[in-house]
């Protein structure tokens, strides 16, 4: 697929309810992806349900011990803070208007 975004471009990248989503497998994906696109000492910015959600339904939730495996520093990245929020959502939707999750900020090594 062509695109027009360029290798090491962006200093910040926010995510904001997409990587939850993506199987075990298609997470490797966005994180070499990331890798492609984030500057070295840029930043990813990521905001998803947790584990510490716990209605059925909804999306796939993050665990926290998940991000700290991929993204620690053997694989290029640096965590800087994994906190607790909550999640506000669409009151239309089969969530309702909230649930637990994390705001983390996670930085990209300035060498791999």
């Amino acid at each position: 697929m062509a695109t027009n975004l360029k290798n090491n471009s962006y200093d910040i990248i926010l995510d904001a309810g997409l990587f939850q989503v993506f199987s075990n497998e298609d997470r490797q994906r966005v994180i070499k992806n990331l890798e492609y696109l984030i500057k070295p000492g840029g930043l990813y910015i990521q905001l998803g349900f947790s584990e510490k959600e716990t209605r059925q339904g909804g999306p796939r939730r993050v665990k926290r011990s998940d991000l700290n495996e991929l993204f620690s520093s053997k694989t290029g990245w640096t965590i800087e803070s994994i906190e607790d929020v909550v999640y506000e959502t669409d009151p239309t939707n089969s969530i309702g208007l909230d649930g637990r999750g994390y705001l983390s900020f996670i930085r990209r090594n300035k060498t791999t």
